[in-house]
């Protein structure tokens, strides 16, 4: 029997970074198994993937109990994504009054999370290329199966903003008991196109995973108000700053369609809303309309299993996305202050944007900052204003960037980490 094997956790030493034996670490059958805590796909359960970088006490308590790492084929891009074998429970809540206080409690830890957190994809990329080139690994691909991808509070994207969510409302729980056991995240494909054939994987994600890139996660509370079922949504990684309720009935208090931004000509509106397909997934419809034209997309959100692997899997896919972003945001989730760039070969261009009677937003070369000591003063002094837009410690923003003008002019890294995420893309382009 063929087995599979599983990327080891933590950093070796440089000399086993691209050495078989460095690579893997454990290995799991290649036909299904049922393990006690973990299902829907084959093999066992495995040690919780614990980055060198997660040092703070409670969150790393919060990963070491609900993560997972997931079986890794060979030469597939990334490991497989994995769901709990148990749904949660309903959360019993007495009365339509008692859910109010709850949700209004919940939203007021996501409004005060958006503003204390920044969105922040950029500071992971650098590290990751900085691990590389320190471990003397000629070969990306064979570093990225075996790196342990961190969450740390200063670093967080959708995956690390709900994991500390969710440690945060731990602190509810005097007035709401044993609400944390109740909560659990949930994973989110984007852009879904075919939704009767994704829909009805529900019952066999063990063979359809080897498609699934999970690119996106949210965190979930299943309820139940006397006899009336629904979903509590958090979705702090794309700025949400309201709880998202999802009532099987869809009567109060369904949220519906809500603007989630309206700026430059440009409103979004989302709507979450039980699959008519198959009530294990929701619908998560966006409505863009620029100029007066609207474009629609719609992602699946898989709600009836508590998803395991959402670092192994989705923050290490969005370690080789190809759009990077740093961000500040207010409570109402609005975008303050930040950078964002595309990671393409021979690209040197990126956006910056800060408050300053108005937003005011332009483009900037990373290859300006090569050389330190030649930034021109107006460009140190927008850097300046926005570095204290995001809340960064002084001076933090210009070394970003420094490091970010080594980065995207290594084109034999950038070549291999896009190699990487065009696999990936290939991979999923069936969705």
């Amino acid at each position: 029997m063929q087995l599979y094997s599983l990327p080891i956790m933590g950093l070796p030493t440089a000399g086993a970074w691209c050495s078989p034996s460095g690579r893997r670490a454990l290995s799991v059958p290649t036909c299904p198994r049922w393990a006690p805590d973990c299902a829907l796909l084959g093999g066992h359960a495995v040690p919780p993937v614990k980055g060198a970088d997660n040092n703070n006490a409670d969150l790393l308590e919060l990963i070491e109990r609900t993560q997972i790492e997931g079986p890794w084929p060979i030469d597939h891009p990334l490991p497989l994504p994995r769901w709990a074998l148990k749904p949660k429970d309903f959360y019993q809540l007495g009365s339509l009054t008692q859910f109010e206080k709850l949700a209004g409690s919940i939203e007021m830890h996501v409004q005060r999370l958006l503003e204390e957190h920044n969105y922040n994809t950029v500071g992971n990329f650098i590290k990751l290329y900085q691990n590389f080139k320190k471990s003397g690994c000629c070969s990306f691909f064979k570093f990225f199966q075996i790196y342990a991808p961190p969450i740390t509070p200063a670093h967080h994207t959708c995956v690390g903003l709900a994991l500390e969510l969710w440690n945060r409302l731990h602190q509810l729980e005097v007035s709401f008991p044993e609400l944390s056991k109740h909560l659990y995240l949930v994973s989110c494909e984007e852009n879904i196109e075919a939704l009767s054939e994704y829909t009805a994987l529900s019952e066999r994600l063990d063979t359809a995973a080897y498609d699934l890139e999970k690119e996106h996660v949210l965190l979930c509370l299943k309820f139940q108000i006397n006899e009336r079922q629904g979903l509590l949504l958090c979705d702090p990684g794309y700025h949400v700053s309201r709880v998202v309720t999802v009532m099987q009935d869809r009567a109060y208090p369904n949220t519906g369609w809500f603007i989630q931004s309206e700026e430059n000509n440009i409103r979004k509106e989302y709507n979450y809303q039980f699959s008519p397909l198959n009530d294990k997934f929701v619908e998560w419809n966006e409505r863009t309309t620029r100029n007066g034209i609207q474009e629609t997309f719609t992602g699946l959100i898989f709600t009836a299993h508590p998803y395991m692997t959402a670092i192994d899997v989705t923050e290490r896919r969005n370690l080789v996305y190809n759009f990077r972003s740093l961000l500040s945001r207010d409570p109402k989730g609005h975008l303050i202050a930040g950078i964002y760039f595309k990671v393409k070969e021979n690209c040197d261009e990126f956006t910056i944007f800060y408050q300053d009677m108005g937003k005011q937003r332009m483009k900037m070369k990373f290859s300006s900052f090569t050389q330190p000591f030649q930034i021109r003063e107006k460009a140190l002094n927008i850097i300046t204003i926005c570095n204290e837009q995001l809340n960064l410690p002084e001076g933090s923003l210009l070394k970003i960037l420094i490091e970010l003008g080594e980065l995207m002019n290594d084109k034999l890294y950038l070549r291999q980490l896009l190699e990487v995420n065009d696999s990936i893309n290939i991979m999923s382009a069936n969705n």
